[in-house]
């Protein structure tokens, strides 16, 4: 009979893995990187498992080493294993496809850490500069036009970015300025 290790139980074990990807799937565009990355770490530091996001996989070690290092190496192997694939069934499709061919949860979670913790900003500021420069053109559909405007707001309003109602107005009445059917309107709007 063997007794029962002081260390944190093996992740296979532990609930968090299916309560975290049931709460949080990453987004490709990174929009919810910081709430991911929060339950994530959260999660794992209650049960002992941040260093295997934290810290790169130590050396293989040689044959020269103790059995007791080379079992801790197998055991770190293990262990980080089964984290990378909570990490990648965390994640929508796309990223899934690049994480797949990392090694460790490390490398994983650095890799996508540096890819999208500044996408939340990246996002918010295209969605700005679209909703500010876009312009109908001639022919094209106002409807269409409208609701493309209408989705860069909502863009922002997820980033946490709210436009004014009435800056939305004047915005999408200056976009449709460039079609001589609507110049009429907008003398009654100006007047």
């Amino acid at each position: 009979m063997t007794t029962p290790s002081s260390s944190a139980p093996p992740l296979t074990t532990v609930s968090w893995i299916r309560s975290f990807m049931d709460r949080c799937k990453l987004k490709k565009n990174g929009s919810n990187f910081a709430d991911w990355d929060e339950q994530l770490r959260l999660a794992a530091k209650g049960d002992e498992k941040l260093r295997f996001l934290t810290k790169p996989s130590p050396p293989t070690p040689n044959a020269r080493l103790s059995n007791a290092v080379r079992e801790a190496y197998e055991d770190y192997q293990k262990e980080t294993a089964a984290i990378k694939n909570v990490l990648i069934f965390s994640m929508q499709a796309d990223l899934q496809r690049s994480a797949i061919k990392m090694s460790t949860a490390y490398e994983i979670y650095t890799k996508v850490g540096t890819m999208l913790s500044q996408a939340p900003r990246i996002l918010q500021y295209e969605a700005a500069s679209q909703f500010f420069e876009l312009n109908i053109k001639e022919g094209q559909n106002v409807s269409t036009h409208v609701l493309k405007m209408i989705e860069h707001v909502e863009t922002l309003k997820l980033q946490g970015v709210e436009i004014p109602e009435q800056l939305v107005i004047d915005r999408v009445l200056h976009s449709l300025s460039r079609i001589k059917s609507y110049v009429q309107f907008f003398f009654l709007v100006k007047g």
